[in-house]
């Protein structure tokens, strides 16, 4: 089985475009959470990795909480607009 941060790897990619069409990003890090299509494909990626029952809730958790962190990352690393 898929490890958490492969499967919130493959939330990233799958997620990709979508969230470049309506970035998402300063609702994640302000929430620290996923939105519900985000939760909908976490939970479709988890499930398809053959996880079932509590294993696939608990996974569900630790992954949506690897791509919360992933998003708040790639935030920090954003460049500012603001001067010396």
């Amino acid at each position: 089985m898929l490890t958490a941060r492969e499967l919130a790897d493959q939330v990233v990619v799958a997620r990709r475009n979508a969230w470049d069409k309506s970035d998402p990003t300063v609702a994640i890090v302000a929430t620290e959470q996923l939105n519900p299509d985000d939760k909908r494909v976490v939970s479709r990626i988890v499930a398809g990795a053959g996880y079932k029952g509590v294993e696939l809730k608990e996974m569900v958790h630790r992954v949506s909480s690897l791509v919360v962190g992933q998003v708040e990352a790639q935030n920090d690393n954003m460049p500012t607009d603001g001067g010396d």
